[in-house]
């Protein structure tokens, strides 16, 4: 069986090519984003989507759970809606969306490195920056779920992303911010 390979094949692979190329920027062989106004300093290749997966099947056995807010009720009804700011690999909101299945699940980041082949049919991917605000109306989701941004955004933004978040969260809705305690990480590494 031979190879097949014509015009318009060759078109859409250099026009990927060229989406990825300003899409994306490249590092000691490590891919990133290319959002010149974000702060997020990680990469977003597959080895940093291993190590997402692996944080997040690590914390939740540790906590035995995906969440903490009380939405259990939330999100056995139809039509229930989350928001996971940040997703990443998406890790957490395909795990999410395998145990809700009648939830339907944004996850909203700077950067598009989600698996497309494994995408359970109730998540979807929204690129977007908070900083710019989120695309969504007001009062949209019943939870809003965002995790280890810490460093993400700007100390002075801090306050714009937390009414974002609040402002797209219906009333009645839950909001979880997971953070981790950086200074006295970076402290005990400084001394």
């Amino acid at each position: 069986m031979g190879c097949f390979v014509s015009k318009f094949s060759e078109k859409a692979e250099s026009i990927k090519s060229q989406n990825s190329q300003t899409e994306f920027r490249y590092v000691d062989g490590r891919r990133f984003h290319n959002v010149k106004e974000s702060v997020y300093t990680l990469p977003n290749d597959e080895e940093e989507s291993d190590r997402l997966h692996l944080q997040h099947f690590l914390l939740r056995y540790i906590w035995q759970s995906n969440f903490f807010a009380p939405v259990e009720h939330i999100l056995s009804k139809p039509d229930s809606k989350i928001l996971d700011v940040g997703c990443g690999a998406a890790s957490w909101s395909f795990d999410m969306a395998t145990t809700y299945p009648s939830t339907n699940i944004v996850g909203l980041d700077i950067s598009p490195h989600q698996p497309t082949h494994i995408k359970p049919k109730n998540f979807s991917f929204v690129k977007a920056n908070v900083l710019e605000g989120l695309p969504f109306d007001d009062n949209t989701f019943d939870f809003v779920f965002q995790r280890y941004l810490v460093s993400g955004y700007p100390k002075e933004k801090w306050p714009y992303v937390m009414n974002e978040l609040v402002r797209v969260l219906k009333p009645g809705g839950f909001l979880e911010v997971f953070l981790f305690e950086i200074c006295q990480y970076y402290n005990y590494i400084l001394n």
